[in-house]
């Protein structure tokens, strides 16, 4: 083939290399070895900390996270048992869930418990013989063998004729969280004036966040609900799966909606400039080009892509228009040159428009966030091979007539001389911008809640929090790590703390193993301690209570022999999870954090996963502030250099400014901004200059330039101002900050740019030059 100019090379080299990627990415996509990543804390960082902290975390988000709960509440017992066996038979033949276990058996318990009875004593019996009252201890248990309350039997008096072991169990009832939970065939059980209520918990045997497995199970679930509602049994749902498939959803619904959205938009935009729906087959290509391009770098990159990644991705129809409307509207007002020979003076301004903008997310690849890394690879990539694209194809196409649009909107240029001929008013009115800017800024919020990531409807809180209510206390993410080698006396020592803390108010709840496993060194010193009781005790206590004195030596006598409580007797409890492995233990813990911090040692390690990492999003929010300082610096000493430092001001005035309003009037209207507004800065930054750049270097085709910027503002708005509407908070406020930053960006470099009358763009065309 004849190549007779350089687009036409350039052309055929960019056809080959799509083909080309296009076809690795379909090899990919049909061997299923492309990763999509759902989970939303997927975008944050990993903390430093050490492997075994890492380990343990990883532990406990997978002992909630692999679970979904569901409450069935019935009018009665009959129907609540049918719904029972429904769910067990479902779980029981679906390959998604592990089959129903039943929950913890208090009465199997109960007796596992009775048969290590020899070290369980209650702490105030433990206090007594430690301090050699034994008077006082065999005194209770008259007091307790008279009582009513406590059924004696011949067999019962043999294997505990002090009666120690009710004792025990009383002092272990404090540690109920609910009293009117009772277990019926093998599941939590309340009946009340509600009615009956039933807990079960389903395991899931794949990740929460694997978006096939999501909807296979959230199918199961839905036809599940069906069937219970045919027996009037009303069902309530939770667990990660439950809001992590809500998530998946709402991001392919947003990307949906954008996608549409900007679309029609943009017909209605490029029919008003152009009368003609071409370019929406032009931009279709560019963009679909940059995306296909920018998925396949950023997946090969990260060994991934994630959900939110292509949330954003969509948006990028709102950018690279950009160019394709500047040069069309441009090419229109031209009709007898090539449109290579427009292009060709125009590469320079349109070029630096796209280096701006990818300048600006360059900046955000250096945060430590590996979604923000992401975002920033996906959009950088995107945006050049989107632009590679239109200056390639768009030259080729005939010019089209946007002298309708031009009229239409000439009331900008009107506006734009009128206003610049007035010198005081542009410069009171800069004062009064920044003046009002600095104080909004001075008094803004923030709120660096990383829960703020989670898409999450009102309709899946209530059903969280009310199977929370309704069966446990409302819970905490907050917890002790022990590890070491004798953690059960560690856990000890930290239960005797929590406790003296919970008397002062410090510690509302704690929730730990060793509440009910008490050490093997505590329960055999209290075997020992029984041993050594007096004889004459002891018959003292057999007259009293009319209890052979040869049974109550041989008890003492067996004593030695008799087993301890070991943590593998414990397997049943519903606390065992709290044992990860023999040398780390977990203790649940909800109090004052300053208090609780100051309980740390080198051994036990206080955590609080969602304040961590709150923290977290503050600190990379600071470091995100620095990053667009920086990149403000940077800009504009990239731009005096090659435009001349007496452009810096011109070029940067409008969208500094512009950002300056943008946080002012969030700060009027009470929004809290995050790290994704910040992130939605660097958006408006590179935009913004290049709205001053073409209209610094536009002024002898001024009323075109104000013409396609228009265009081009309202399409950047339609691809992320549509954002803001997200059910994602986090992505409502990066939607929010561009919605703010483009307009004011558009009316400021209008308003207060000011032309380069050296700077001749037409000038070879004024010539009748050609480019070939």
């Amino acid at each position: 083939m004849h190549f007779s100019n350089w687009q036409n090379k350039f052309t055929f080299i960019w056809v080959i290399i799509l083909l080309i990627i296009g076809l690795l990415t379909a090899i990919l996509w049909m061997n299923e070895r492309v990763h999509i990543q759902a989970n939303i804390f997927a975008l944050l960082p990993k903390a430093e900390q050490n492997v075994s902290v890492q380990n343990t975390q990883r532990y406990m988000g997978d002992q909630l996270n692999q679970k979904v709960f569901l409450v069935l509440d019935a009018k009665d017992e009959h129907s609540l048992n049918q719904a029972t066996q429904l769910i067990t038979q479902a779980a029981k033949h679906t390959n998604e869930l592990e089959p129903i276990h039943h929950q913890f058996d208090t009465a199997q318990f109960g007796q596992t418990l009775f048969k290590h009875r020899v070290g369980l004593l209650s702490q105030a019996d433990i206090d007594r013989l430690q301090h050699q009252d034994y008077a006082f201890l065999i005194e209770q248990s008259v007091l307790q063998f008279a009582s009513p309350g406590i059924p004696l039997t011949a067999e019962l008096l043999k294997q505990d004729p002090l009666l120690l072991f009710p004792r025990y169990l009383m002092g272990l009832s404090e540690l109920q969280t609910q009293n009117n939970v009772r277990l019926e065939q093998g599941f939590a059980t309340i009946q009340d004036d509600k009615g009956y209520s039933r807990l079960i918990v389903l395991e899931l045997k794949n990740s929460p966040y694997n978006i096939d497995y999501q909807e296979k199970v959230m199918q199961w679930i839905g036809l599940q609900k069906q069937g219970l509602a045919s027996l009037s049994v009303q069902s309530h749902w939770t667990g990660t799966l439950i809001f992590a498939s809500f998530g998946t959803q709402s991001a392919q619904n947003e990307i949906s909606t954008i996608g549409l959205g900007s679309s029609l938009g943009l017909i209605g935009l490029v029919w008003f400039g152009f009368r003609s729906l071409r370019p929406m087959l032009t931009e279709f290509i560019a963009v679909s080009s940059g995306s296909l391009v920018a998925f396949f770098v950023t997946h090969s990159i990260f060994g991934e892509i994630h959900l939110m990644t292509l949330v954003f991705g969509a948006s990028l129809i709102g950018v690279c228009v950009d160019f394709s409307f500047y040069f069309m509207a441009l090419q229109s007002q031209h009709r007898q040159h090539d449109g290579f020979t427009i292009l060709k003076p125009l590469l320079p301004s349109l070029f630096m428009g796209l280096m701006t903008t990818i300048v600006a997310y360059l900046a955000l690849s250096f945060s430590p966030f590996p979604g923000f890394r992401q975002i920033a690879v996906f959009s950088m990539v995107g945006l050049a091979a989107a632009w590679i694209t239109s200056i390639l194809l768009l030259p080729r196409l005939p010019a089209l007539n946007a002298n309708s649009a031009l009229q239409r909107l000439s009331w900008i240029g009107d506006i734009r001389t009128k206003f610049q001929e007035k010198k005081i008013l542009r410069l009171s009115a800069i004062f009064f911008i920044v003046i009002t800017g600095v104080w909004g800024i001075y008094h803004i919020k923030v709120n660096d809640d990383v829960r703020n990531l989670q898409s999450m409807n009102d309709q899946l809180k209530q059903e969280d929090r009310y199977i929370r209510e309704r069966f446990v206390q409302p819970q905490t993410t907050d917890y002790f790590i022990i590890e070491g080698q004798n953690v059960a006396q560690l856990e000890q020592d930290l239960i005797t703390k929590l406790k003296t803390l919970k008397i002062k108010g410090d510690v509302e709840n704690f929730q730990a193993l060793g509440q009910w496993l008490p050490t093997a060194q505590q329960q055999n010193e209290n075997k020992r301690q029984l041993m050594n009781l007096p004889r004459s005790m002891l018959e003292d206590y057999a007259l009293a209570t009319n209890t052979p004195i040869e049974d109550i030596l041989v008890w003492q006598k067996q004593l030695d022999s008799q087993p301890i409580l070991s943590i593998a007797d414990m397997q049943m409890h519903p606390l065992f999870f709290l044992q990860q492995n023999k040398n780390i233990r977990l203790v649940l813990v909800r109090g004052k954090p300053s208090v609780l911090h100051a309980l740390q040692t080198s051994q036990i390690h206080y955590q609080q996963p969602i304040q961590t990492l709150s923290d977290m999003f503050k600190d990379h929010r600071q470091q995100a502030t620095k990053l667009l300082l920086y990149a403000l610096i940077g800009l504009a000493i990239g731009l005096g250099v090659i435009y001349g430092f007496h452009s810096i001001v011109p070029l940067m005035l409008p969208v500094s400014m512009a950002l300056l309003t943008t946080f002012a009037i969030q700060s009027f209207l009470g929004v809290q901004i995050n790290l994704f507004s910040l992130m939605g800065t660097f958006l408006i930054l590179g935009i913004g200059v290049d709205y001053a750049i073409f209209y610094r270097h536009g002024h002898d085709h001024s009323n075109v330039v104000g013409m396609a910027l228009f265009l081009c503002m309202l399409s950047t708005l339609l691809g992320f101002g549509l954002l803001s509407f997200s059910n994602t908070y986090a992505i409502h406020c990066f939607g929010l900050t561009v919605l703010l930053g483009v307009i004011f960006s558009f009316v400021y470099a209008t308003l207060f740019t000011v032309s380069d009358q050296y700077h001749q763009v037409l000038k070879d065309l004024k010539k009748g030059k050609n480019y070939d």
